[in-house]
């Protein structure tokens, strides 16, 4: 039996061990450690003039897992891995993983927000799944014809009519509620991609559709699918490093935001939003991750920034 416990061994740097409580029973154990490169990214976001990047808390890699050998392995590399938590300047950068054969979960820069960009594609088909599922009724094979188009094209259009078919940010809200994703915030019914989402958040979504705890398996079968089929031209991300042979379900997002100019000025300068969500199976490792940044100085540097983080996650998860 696995109790869930407020209080949790903690670190920096240095793995403490934690005691097993009066009856042997074994407790979810907490690592932590706390970048030391921050000002510099908080010092190039206040420049930048990026409201979203300013009121991030310094970068911090959190994980927990159950007190056994191989999760505490996992966990140690996690935090010990400098890479994950060097500074990532001008760019700000969250992920979150789960690890199936261990049960660890880590976290960097659990608190930081970002705009959704079309990884909401993937909440609002899950939120008119399970819409159907619980009105008793089927989605129409046009609205997954359309659910086909936005997860595997990324089709805005088609995104737009599921939005608007689910009751748009009001009815979104619900399934959010329903998901636990209590951090996530929808925009405006025209301005979907700019809900306010976090790495956790997305993690605990993909979980849900991996393990079939929200929707009905047929149901969580029918997104995976979807997202195991994107336009390879879209596959990028959570997929790097992934094990030779693995399946890969993803999706991606990406959007500029203009930052503050000169109303005087003929263009205003932007930065990029990059966000990547999935998961990975293959024999040798499974794993659901989100890699979400902001603050890119261009669409390629961020798409560069989130394949390496996804990458350097990916080698800590598999022990390399």
């Amino acid at each position: 039996m696995v109790k869930t416990v407020a209080a949790a061994c903690a670190v920096t740097l240095l793995l403490v061990a934690c005691q097993a409580p009066a009856g042997g029973e074994t407790e979810p154990a907490i690592v932590t450690t706390a970048a030391t490169a921050t000002a510099a990214t908080a010092t190039a976001a206040e420049q930048r003039g990026s409201t979203e990047a300013r009121a991030q808390p310094p970068a911090v890699i959190s994980c927990t897992f159950p007190d056994v050998p191989a999760a505490r392995q996992l966990a140690e590399r996690m935090v010990a891995d400098g890479s994950l938590i060097a500074s990532t300047a001008p760019s700000t950068v969250a992920f979150a993983v789960y690890d199936y054969a261990t049960g660890v979960t880590c976290v960097r820069n659990a608190a930081a927000v970002f705009e959704s960009a079309s990884i909401i594609k993937v909440a609002t088909v899950a939120a008119r799944l399970w819409q159907a599922e619980g009105g008793g009724f089927e989605m129409s094979e046009e609205e997954r014809w359309l659910a086909e188009l936005a997860i595997t094209v990324s089709d805005n259009d088609a995104q737009q009519y599921l939005w608007e078919s689910i009751g748009g940010a009001p009815a979104i809200t619900d399934f959010f509620s329903a998901a636990g994703m209590t951090a996530t915030t929808p925009s405006g019914d025209d301005d979907w991609g700019l809900t306010q989402v976090t790495a956790g958040d997305q993690l605990r979504l993909i979980r849900h559709l991996v393990e079939g705890t929200l929707l009905s398996r047929a149901d969580s079968d029918f997104l995976l699918d979807l997202m195991h089929r994107v336009d390879p031209e879209q596959v990028w991300g959570v997929n790097s490093g992934a094990p030779a042979g693995a399946e890969v379900m993803l999706k991606n997002g990406w959007l500029d935001d203009p930052l503050p100019c000169d109303e005087a000025a003929e263009f205003c300068d932007v930065t990029w939003t990059n966000n990547s969500v999935g998961y990975i199976s293959s024999p040798t490792a499974s794993y659901s991750m989100a890699v979400l940044s902001s603050g890119n100085p261009s669409h390629e540097d961020g798409l560069a920034l989130v394949s390496a983080v996804a990458a350097e996650v990916a080698a800590a998860v598999q022990g390399r």
